[in-house]
């Protein structure tokens, strides 16, 4: 009898681990944790979790390319703090069509290293308030970053440079 106990503690104890989850697992509404792969969408450049580790509200806002103004496709968040006005603000342009020095009409003012790529600095046509890192990715392809201070111009690139680690894992590798 003591054997047939044992087994049968054995069998339900087993039998209690397992369980079927039917369905596809998804995430929740509004919420990518993993950029697609190859995307060339600049809203892909941070997912809404990396925009969130850096105090900005996800998702991010889509803007079309203008060619009248020479401005590839872009994607801007905003500060999830909402006395931020528009210092807290990142903006991000990922060109497939358009030489940089097509949409910047001034040689960088310098380079950084963030995030394992050589970013190139440039200055702002209109102001030192703004902040421009871009990479080039080929010929006719750049990604750009893009942040301001209004109220402290010295802290013009504070938020593009905390980004730019992050948006370099979303860039193609060559």
């Amino acid at each position: 009898m003591g054997r047939y106990i044992l087994i049968l503690t054995a069998a339900l104890s087993l039998g209690g681990c397992t369980s079927v989850v039917t369905g596809t697992p998804e995430a929740a509404p509004g919420r990518m944790t993993v950029a697609p792969t190859a995307s060339t969408d600049p809203c892909s450049l941070l997912t809404n979790d990396e925009a969130a580790a850096l105090s900005l509200k996800g998702p991010g806002t889509a803007k079309p390319a203008e060619p009248k103004y020479r401005t590839p496709p872009s994607c801007s968040w905003h500060s999830s703090n909402p006395d931020a006005s528009y210092d807290g603000t990142l903006e991000t342009l990922y060109a497939t069509d358009m030489p940089i020095g097509e949409y910047y009409s001034t040689q960088p003012a310098g380079q950084e290293n963030l995030g394992g790529v050589t970013w190139e600095k440039y200055p702002s046509a209109i102001g030192d308030f703004m902040c421009d890192l871009a990479i080039k990715l080929s010929a006719n392809s750049f990604v750009a970053i893009s942040s301001q201070n209004l109220s402290d111009t010295s802290k013009a690139c504070n938020l593009a440079e905390q980004a730019a680690p992050v948006v370099a894992k979303h860039l193609p590798r060559s």
